[in-house]
């Protein structure tokens, strides 16, 4: 029966599974383990190299069918009317590797055949085109006379004999077609290669051509190049071949023969479209079939290779095959009902059996997630996968890590729209899960679920904070707390003189909050009013740090609590006793006292305090002295550097001497908790090692051949400790020498590594320290919830004043200042608050969870639990075109 806290809380009770089977059930039996998707597999073989293994011809097969489909995928590409692919798989078309092979290779060799023959008539078809552009140009395109903007020829006198290419008048002429993108290089080259003797006309072509690489359409250029001297024309002709240009005949001074030439290019572009349809058709054909069962051949080749993949890590033993795979406990039923079924369906005469072993190795972790809890669990994976049975994270961070985002990010306005874009997606969840989104998309998409939860954990905080974009709203109507005097007669008329001290000798003015007689508090968050005094930053200042440091030392000591409930589950009791304990009361002793002071201050009636006279041995002003409010930042700093050093008008609870006597009692307290964090376990973990390593070496060798006890002396003593020397530095070699894998051998033998007191010791205090400055810094850590919340709130009030306010003030009733400065506040809010520093509070709650949470219990240093699936390989089987 599977553990009570096995699941989310704790990992997954896992079993190591011995599996005996016939070997021609090998092949079923892991194909229907994959489907099954709960066994992780472990590689029998560790020593065999991947070129000696019994399955590799048949995973080259399988690449070999993986290399045919790639050239499908292209040539699907390629076919503009082929862009969706068929991936609804009918279960009744069953296909193997074995027959599935030769169709592959029949297909690809009949289809590069029709490949090869259409880019062959292609290429045909586009020379025959490139001569008819040339053909039907106007014959003024090739006569040599000079038109405005065209370079001027340098007439040569050339007494050689005829030259290469046709004459027109003093000059020659070569034409051809060029692609239009390499033209204007092209006339350059020549010029240069002629020294500036050449004139070159260009028109683009009529029509695009078809690149028979590619099958682009691409554009081309006719062009003619005039010259004098016979000796340019190799230059020119070279630059042709260079360039990639074709030459074409063109005889100006002969009408008739480029009317017979035009007429013959015709009737053969005629011809070869006509071969070219009938080739398109049976390779529109072919294409067709293969869009109808790409992804049927795809995911039938990949998973023989996996299947054939996971057989190389067996061991084959004659006609017998073992397998060990790690399962969940809770699925040992399904796995020998997949034994079952495969030795049924593969006809095996021998039964197939499973056997769970015994063994010390650690089992991989293994959380069962939903849509909910997986991006929760990714977050923790993402710092390190948990230990087998280790409390997940995840199970608090669910709500802990909205809730620290939120209190920075606390605003009504700002939160609605992260709820608002996260609800939106959970609604599309099953369109925008079938269809291919931008990637950028598809990460806020996964993240839709806890998004949700931040944008509502910032609506709650904004109501806290009365914040809704940088203003200050009154949800629940007027305060009835604190009023706002003009002048002091009005200040005493609503307020009594409960404040007259505060105000003694000055002004009061309508910057200057006093509490009401008889009012009561507002009824959630802060009080609005305070929007209006100079000195809100100051008390929102106040307020904030202090929230952030009880939040973080309750965040840390709730670390501290599921450190010792791993404690207790593992059985470790010395860590419970000199690790929690110490731990525990160094953090409440010192940060968690700062707390107390925190909330004993803030429920404090300062006003009936500040008229309580006390006497002041020795001050240095006479008359009656009053107590005052103590500095919670120089009483937490005195705790530490200056203990028992409160005065007397400055206490926080009861009394300065007994708030001296306390702060003096905790401060011992955490000295005394250092040496017990860091001396015992080292000293516990000796002995146990001492015992356990010369309790069964003594028992073995003080008994003689007969089995009777022999004395002890310092002979056999100094023998025993001689002996076990010998012994350890054996299995210290041991350990450090390469197992040997292989059929004959467990492929993870288990050795127990040689005790180091010195590594023992160094980790400790290592960890001590580490702790004891981690309780001031990850206190101090906590303090970026006030610091980003400040921020948020500020650059909140910046937008709205200067992008709205302003704006509004400036207009006169044209629309036009408001309409802009709408514009500017809404872009500034959508990309800065809403994305930017969404992003931010982000980040910096992730760190609050993974360095300030979890280092107090968790480790992190576990494996995961990657079952073999075949159902994600459908994932992967989709062609890498669109998908209908």
């Amino acid at each position: 029966m599977p553990e009570p806290a096995s699941g989310l809380w704790r990992s997954q009770d896992m079993v190591l599974l011995q599996l005996h089977m016939q070997r021609e059930a090998a092949h079923d039996t892991i194909f229907k383990l994959g489907q099954l998707g709960c066994v992780q597999f472990r590689d029998m073989n560790p020593n065999t190299s991947a070129f000696q293994r019994l399955f590799t011809g048949d995973v080259r097969r399988c690449e070999e069918s993986e290399r045919r489909l790639r050239y499908f995928e292209d040539q699907l590409k390629r076919a503009k009317d082929s862009t969706h692919v068929t991936t609804v798989v009918d279960s009744a078309t069953g296909e193997t590797l074995d027959s599935l092979e030769p169709k592959l290779e029949a297909m690809e060799s009949e289809l590069k055949d029709l490949n090869s023959k259409w880019e062959q008539l292609l290429v045909q078809k586009n020379s025959m085109k490139e001569h008819y552009e040339v053909l039907t140009q106007p014959p003024s395109f090739f006569r040599g006379e000079d038109d405005a903007g065209h370079l001027q020829v340098a007439h040569q006198a050339d007494d050689a004999s005829e030259p290469q290419g046709f004459r027109q008048g003093g000059l020659r002429y070569l034409t051809g077609v060029i692609s239009s993108d390499r033209a204007a290089l092209f006339e350059r080259l020549v010029y240069r290669a002629t020294r500036g003797n050449m004139f070159m006309r260009t028109v683009t072509a009529k029509e695009q051509f078809e690149d028979p690489a590619t099958g682009d359409m691409v554009e081309k250029t006719v062009f003619v190049v005039f010259f004098s001297a016979q000796r340019a024309f190799d230059k020119i002709k070279k630059l042709c071949e260079s360039m990639q240009a074709t030459l074409y005949p063109y005889n100006i001074d002969s009408p008739q023969e480029v009317q017979q030439t035009t007429l013959k290019v015709s009737d053969t572009m005629r011809d070869l479209d006509t071969t070219i349809k009938v080739t398109k058709d049976v390779r529109a054909d072919i294409v067709e079939k293969v869009k109808q069962n790409l992804f049927l051949w795809k995911k039938t080749v990949l998973v023989e290779k996996s299947v054939y993949d996971v057989l190389n890590q067996l061991s084959f033993k004659g006609q017998t095959v073992v397998a060990e795979c790690w399962a969940p406990k809770e699925d040992l039923d399904n796995v020998q009902r997949a034994l079952v079924e495969a030795e049924k369906s593969s006809g095996a005469q021998v039964q197939s059996f499973m056997d769970p072993i015994e063994t010390h190795d650690q089992p991989p972790t293994y959380f069962k997630t939903n849509s909910f809890t997986k991006i929760h669990q990714s977050i923790v994976d993402s710092y390190g996968i948990a230990r087998y049975k280790e409390i997940n994270p995840a199970v608090f961070s669910c709500m802990t890590f909205p809730f620290l985002f939120g209190i920075m990010y606390g605003d009504i306005g700002h939160g609605f729209i992260i709820t608002l874009v996260a609800a939106l997606f959970i609604w599309k969840e099953k369109q925008l899960l079938a269809s291919n989104i931008n990637e950028i998309i598809a990460m806020v998409f996964g993240g839709r679920y806890i998004l949700i939860l931040m944008g509502l954990f910032a609506i709650y905080t904004g109501f806290l904070y009365n914040d809704f974009f940088g203003m200050m709203i009154s949800p629940f109507g007027e305060n009835t707390f604190w009023v706002f005097p003009h002048d002091k007669e009005e200040w005493k008329t609503m307020c009594g003189d409960d404040y007259n001290y505060w105000f003694g000798g000055k002004e009061a003015n309508a910057l200057q909050a006093c509490k009401v007689i008889g009012g009561s508090p507002y009824i959630l968050g802060i009080d609005p009013n305070w929007c209006e005094t100079e000195n809100k930053l100051e008390f929102y200042n106040s307020l904030k740090m202090k929230m952030a440091v009880i939040l973080g030392v309750i965040q840390m000591s709730g670390g501290l609590v599921l450190s010792l409930l791993n404690h207790i589950y593992f059985k470790d009791m010395k860590h419970v006793w000199f690790g929690f304990v110490p731990e525990i009361i160094f953090l409440i002793f010192t940060f968690g006292y700062m707390c107390f002071m925190i909330l004993v201050k803030w429920n404090t009636d300062w006003s009936e305090r500040f008229r309580t006279e006390i006497d002041l041995p020795g001050a240095s002003t006479p008359g009656p002295h009053f107590l005052r409010a103590p500095s919670l930042l120089e009483a937490q700093t005195n705790f530490f550097l200056m203990p028992g050093s409160i005065e007397t008008d400055a206490y926080v609870f009861v009394g300065a001497g007994f708030q001296n006597m306390v702060q003096v009692g905790l401060l011992l307290c955490s000295l005394v908790a250092v040496p017990l964090l860091l001396i015992p376990i080292p000293v516990i973990e000796y002995l146990h090692n001492k015992h356990t390593s010369y309790g069964e070496l003594a028992e073995h060798h003080e008994t003689d051949t007969d089995g009777k006890p022999v004395p002890k002396t310092k002979e056999s003593e100094a023998a025993i400790e001689g002996i076990a020397a010998t012994e350890a530095t054996e299995g210290a070699t041991t350990s450090a020498a390469p197992q040997v894998g292989g059929d004959d051998e467990h492929p993870a033998a288990e050795q127990h590594e040689a005790f180091d007191m010195s590594e023992v010791v160094i980790k400790q205090v290592i960890h001590t320290i580490e702790f004891v400055l981690g309780c001031v810094s990850n206190t101090a850590s906590y303090l970026r919830l006030w610091a980003l919340s400040l921020a948020h709130a500020q650059l909140s009030e910046v937008f709205w004043n200067f992008a709205m306010i302003m704006p509004l003030s400036m207009d006169k009733g044209t629309g036009v200042f408001a309409f802009v400065g709408f514009a500017v506040w809404f872009f500034a809010s959508l990309m800065v608050l809403c994305g930017m520093e969404s992003l931010s509070a982000f980040l910096h709650a992730l760190r609050l969870h993974w360095v300030e949470f979890q280092n107090k219990f968790y480790f992190g240093d576990g494996t995961q639990f990657v079952p073999y699936n075949i159902k994600d390989i459908d994932e992967l089987a989709k062609p890498d075109i669109a998908t209908e």
